[in-house]
């Protein structure tokens, strides 16, 4: 579906005849006809996704848990990157004592946040004498742009978008840049097998950032993703893919501004890069950190309460189940990695 004005702007904004990946994500998703900067807020049952915190109001209880456990209930404060409808945030507002600072590039969702009176401010230098201790994330990497990597007899080439001669959008590559060759031999991802590398150098920036703007003890980061010796055995060839509605959608080309682009984020990758900062890192899939918080008694405390209850009392004990078990189904949310990174 041709979206001429969005066409017209990347037009305007770039002088050559093609765009690299990254940049087309950038654009379609945080431009001023960008995804994120029309309409509904997007993680919420009226948007097109569900996170974590939006399918289980318990979600926070284990974050919560995780910081209380680091001393960060006491004197340092506590930021979270990507706060969406700010869901995350409430609920573990609920179990420290202090406010939690949070960012949030969508002008819908800022708005949504502006009116929970939860603190808000994207520029990260604000932070800077803030005394944070900790920032946490939950599904924001998987938004910064990526370049599309593919190796051909040994030489790499580079995923493209170009507009053509009818204005419509069309893939094509061309050599790649010098930069994004110095990332895949720094993390070493070589042998693809003829599937696509997420080139993931600009997560590295947005790091690089957080650490030298704020300089955190700890992160923790909650996505769907892959450990880089287990990406073969995926069943294809690019993990980038769409969502609109609550369901996967079109090629990011077809309706371009008009859905989610995301893609798996390379745990490797991050778990070197903190290594490289200094950083102890722990890797684990989401379910295992739910259940090093208390999942397995919170779950058992709501049973048991089921059991005592009846009538709506019950449903509501019922609809909280269903809830904390999406978030620890391996299948599905359970099955995200959870990583923490402390600073040695």
């Amino acid at each position: 579906m041709k979206n001429q004005k969005f066409i017209n702007h990347l037009k305007k904004k770039y002088d050559r005849n093609f765009f690299y990946f990254d940049e087309f994500m950038e654009e379609s998703l945080y431009s001023e006809f960008g995804y994120f900067s029309n309409g509904k807020v997007r993680s919420s049952k009226e948007g097109d996704f569900l996170t974590s915190p939006e399918v289980s109001n318990f979600f926070g209880v284990f974050v919560s848990k995780w910081l209380i456990s680091n001393n960060l209930d006491n004197d340092s404060n506590v930021l979270e990157i990507g706060a969406g409808t700010g869901s995350l945030a409430k609920q573990i507002s609920n179990y420290l004592s202090k406010d939690i600072y949070v960012t949030e590039l969508s002008k819908n969702a800022q708005k949504a946040l502006n009116q929970e009176n939860i603190i808000l401010e994207n520029n990260l230098e604000s932070y800077m004498n803030k005394n944070v201790g900790a920032i946490y994330m939950n599904e924001i990497l998987d938004n910064i742009p990526c370049s599309v990597g593919k190796q051909i007899d040994n030489q790499w080439f580079e995923k493209t978008v170009e507009i053509d001669k009818n204005e419509n959008l069309v893939y094509g590559q061309v050599e790649m840049r010098e930069k994004n060759i110095d990332w895949i031999d720094r993390y070493n991802f070589f042998n693809n097998q003829d599937n696509d590398l997420e080139i993931q150098l600009n997560s590295e920036y947005f790091l690089d950032e957080l650490i030298k703007q704020i300089d955190p003890k700890y992160l923790l980061i909650f996505d769907y993703g892959f450990k880089y010796d287990d990406r073969n055995s995926k069943p294809y060839k690019s993990t980038i893919r769409t969502y609109k509605d609550h369901h996967f959608s079109s090629d990011p080309i077809s309706m371009p501004t008009e859905t989610d682009i995301t893609y798996d984020v390379n745990f490797t990758f991050l778990k070197k890069y903190f290594s490289n900062n200094n950083f102890e890192v722990q890797l684990i899939y989401q379910y295992e950190f739910l259940d090093n918080f208390g999942y397995g008694h919170l779950y058992q405390e709501l049973q048991d309460k089921f059991n005592q209850t009846s009538n709506i009392e019950q449903l509501k004990i019922k609809s909280e189940l269903v809830g904390l078990e999406a978030i620890h189904n391996v299948r599905g949310l359970g099955g995200f990695y959870s990583l923490e990174a402390k600073k040695v």
